[in-house]
């Protein structure tokens, strides 16, 4: 991002501090585009790509940037998203978790046109041909070579790893899943006997604090991902709904003793009706909110801000190589002073 004349102008492929020449692409009221014609001064992080296809594959945005600096570049984002829209003066990050930076995807949506198969341009139209994906774990792009060998008359393809069953929503970093999955698990306070969660997808979460002998009350509107819940935890209690919807039902069902909200909403965060109802005093120990997007997190906490106070942040990147990061906040009722105590 560069500022001139009053301007923002956002230049893709590029490093903070670089001197560069770039040639205007689309030119708005308050902000530009542009595009780099040469690195003038380069970043001491700067790196040759290694896949041969990027800044024409959308696919990936960073692989220009040494991998630290891309890890550190996610955290500075989350903490400017929560001090800019969150009000949030000092937010606690923890150091990230981080994994290997490629073929760590378990799963790849590939499109189907024209005699090309492969992901969408970086102008957001033209169908790049892929034959191998370097974010893509090697089985997968063992079943994609087998795809484009013998390709079906469909618009696009899931493209997914033996693990990933069915059709539902599965964590797709395969290398950080037990990590990710040990970090949420562990960040459920001891003596907590149940635990509410929201847009529980098929379990991932559901299942491991489950086996520690806590009570799951779990919320999914999915009807591929609440079959496999079904299968895989007949002993927890699905709710097949909206989050909004079943929220009430969820709380009716919690019994007595200490007890945790987990929420892992999708990009867009929570709704309106669902930012109502965590604004709000709740029978919770705390909250465990897992984001996949640093300004709609800031948004829903900014919300909640008057009966939930969050304690730390957890940096985590899933999807290395792209602009997207997640972040994993423990929230304690803003009236108990004795909240941020349970860590």
């Amino acid at each position: 991002m560069a500022r001139h004349e009053g301007q923002v102008i956002f230049v893709p492929f590029t490093i903070p501090g670089e001197r560069i020449r770039a040639v205007l692409t689309e030119k708005h009221k308050t902000f530009s585009r542009a595009q780099v014609l040469e690195v003038l001064d380069a970043s001491p992080d700067r790196v040759t790509a290694p896949c041969t296809l990027f800044q024409s594959c959308g696919g990936c945005v960073t692989q220009h940037l040494a991998y630290p600096a891309e890890v550190k570049a996610k955290v500075a984002q989350i903490e400017g998203a929560l001090k800019r829209i969150g009000k949030m003066a000092n937010p606690v990050l923890r150091p990230p978790l981080t994994g290997p930076d490629y073929g760590y995807r378990n799963r790849i949506t590939v499109h189907n046109r024209e005699g090309k198969i492969g992901f969408l341009g970086t102008d957001g139209r033209t169908l790049v041909d892929v034959r191998r994906c370097l974010l893509a774990a090697d089985d997968v792009n063992a079943k994609l070579e087998v795809l484009r060998s013998h390709p079906r008359p469909r618009p696009h393809y899931s493209v997914r790893a033996d693990e990933v069953r069915g059709e539902a929503f599965y964590q797709s970093n395969r290398p950080l899943g037990p990590a990710l999955k040990k970090l949420v698990t562990e960040a459920v306070p001891s003596g907590v006997k149940s635990v509410l969660e929201g847009y529980a997808g098929t379990g991932f979460f559901s299942g491991p604090i489950a086996s520690k002998g806590i009570r799951v009350v779990a919320v999914e509107s999915g009807e591929a991902a609440a079959a496999v819940f079904r299968k895989e935890l007949p002993s927890a209690e699905l709710i097949e709904a909206r989050f909004e919807d079943g929220f009430e039902e969820a709380l009716g069902k919690m019994g007595q003793g200490p007890s945790v909200c987990l929420l892992n909403p999708p990009r867009g965060g929570l709704s309106p009706d669902a930012r109502r109802l965590m604004a709000r005093a709740l029978p919770f120990q705390g909250i465990l909110y897992l984001s996949c997007d640093p300004p709609a997190l800031a948004r829903d906490l900014l919300a909640m801000a008057g009966f939930w106070k969050a304690e730390w942040f957890q940096p985590i990147d899933l999807f290395p190589r792209t602009a997207h990061v997640e972040c994993l906040v423990w929230l304690s009722p803003a009236s108990s002073p004795e909240g941020s105590a349970v860590h």
